[in-house]
């Protein structure tokens, strides 16, 4: 029988980094499915039981959500999900609306028929995810569409920092005020950007993008402002 092998220490880091990110992921669908809202606190120790991992990666993946503001550090209290103001969701499509319509010409530039599909297929997922009442679906393929359109572009920075910026709004926003909007406006939009980038109009896929941020914002800082206000009315 042959000795066992020490396990190197780049094992060992690659092996905990995995632990970390699976427990990132947890917490990043348990916020997704509202099983945690905002200003939730989040129970890191059954956490940690339920996925069967020391309490270490756990905190780590807790730690990585706080630098990106997702979640909140309480001294002597805990992790707790955070709250988003209208000033954050407003720097937040702001910043957006920059990244996306910055994407749009490398988007253009590397179109081939294997990316067309793709794109074609997020649009369509989207179209019918719309036709149904399960908000988390259209959520999932909203963002899906979005991120297909910028991996075509292949600027990877600017796709990660989309990738960020979706998570910080979707995560942190009540859904139920980012897509409140008549589902075949939404649809109309998307179907624009796609019919001008495959049509190569790139001033054009440009505008119908910016369009499209700029109602999605309008719309969810007005849920927002209406939520504020009759919260308001009730605490009177």
């Amino acid at each position: 029988m042959l000795p066992k092998k020490n396990e190197s220490t780049a094992d060992k880091q690659a092996g905990h980094n995995n632990l970390t990110q699976q427990a990132y992921q947890d917490v990043r669908r348990m916020i997704f499915m509202n099983e945690l809202r905002p200003g939730q606190k989040v129970d890191y120790r059954r956490m940690a039981v339920r996925l069967g991992m020391s309490l270490t990666p756990v905190v780590q993946a807790l730690k990585q959500m706080e630098l990106m503001e997702l979640i909140q550090h309480e001294p002597n209290r805990g992790f707790f999900v955070k709250h988003i103001s209208p000033k954050e969701i407003d720097e937040a499509f702001r910043l957006r609306e920059l990244v996306e319509v910055s994407l749009i010409p490398h988007v253009i530039s590397h179109l081939d028929d294997e990316s067309k599909q793709r794109l074609r297929v997020a649009l369509n997922d989207y179209a019918k995810a719309s036709q149904g009442t399960f908000l988390k679906l259209r959520q999932a393929k909203d963002m899906n569409f979005h991120m297909t359109l910028a991996g075509i572009s292949e600027q990877t920075i600017s796709i990660w920092i989309l990738r960020y910026l979706l998570d910080f709004l979707y995560l942190r926003f009540e859904q139920e005020l980012i897509f409140s909007r008549p589902l075949e406006s939404a649809a109309i939009e998307h179907q624009r950007i796609f019919d001008y980038v495959i049509a190569k109009e790139t001033q054009l896929a440009s505008e119908a993008m910016r369009d499209h941020i700029r109602n999605v914002r309008a719309n969810a800082l007005e849920g927002l402002k209406s939520r504020l206000e009759d919260a308001e009315e009730i605490d009177i």
